[in-house]
């Protein structure tokens, strides 16, 4: 079952990793302290809520691909959401 779902959908993880990969190197070298830029805060907020909103709809859609996508991505801004707020 697993293996169909990834032949059915490897586009749409391609698309989740390469898109979820762009907010990996800022977390994780904000978290090690090699650097301390971040986003500007009002680009993750709207980015977060959009997110939000996605995820809403894929879980009303039951569309897999999408609720494991926008879940990594909701995590990945909350994560950046709390760097900001607490300072990492």
């Amino acid at each position: 079952m697993l293996i169909k779902l990834l032949k059915d959908n490897s586009l749409g993880f391609i698309g989740m990793i390469l898109i979820h990969s762009s907010t990996f190197p800022t977390i994780i070298s904000h978290i090690m302290g090699t650097s301390k830029a971040l986003p500007p805060l009002e680009m993750i907020l709207l980015i977060f809520a959009g997110l939000a909103f996605y995820l809403a709809d894929a879980i009303k859609r039951k569309l897999i691909v999408y609720i494991i996508s926008n879940s990594i991505g909701f995590f990945s801004q909350l994560t950046l959401l709390t760097l900001y707020v607490f300072g990492g």
